[in-house]
């Protein structure tokens, strides 16, 4: 749990300002962080190119880091993710 609560607030520190869905309070967080992106399957479908995994359900995307990723690991997707939105690298 100390693990995932870490690794879910790399990313919700990495990609502000996006619009966190998931609760930001680390006792009502689950392993996984949802952001509203109005394009999101399509970001998806642009993420995979770079060879990062996150899904998408409507207009949420989704990003859960297994126990195995490493810092770095979310790093790089943190910073693909941004590119993909336009915001820059972190």
């Amino acid at each position: 749990r100390a693990r995932s609560l870490l690794q879910t607030e790399q990313i919700i520190n990495g990609l502000e300002p996006l619009e966190l869905v998931t609760p930001r309070a680390p006792e009502a967080r689950a392993g996984f962080v949802a952001y509203r992106v109005s394009n999101a399957s399509d970001v998806v479908a642009q993420l995979r190119t770079h060879g990062v995994f996150v899904d998408a359900r409507h207009d949420i995307l989704r990003l859960g880091p297994a126990p195995y990723t490493t810092e770095s690991e979310l790093e790089r997707a943190i910073d693909c993710l941004r590119k993909v939105l336009g915001m820059g690298s972190g």
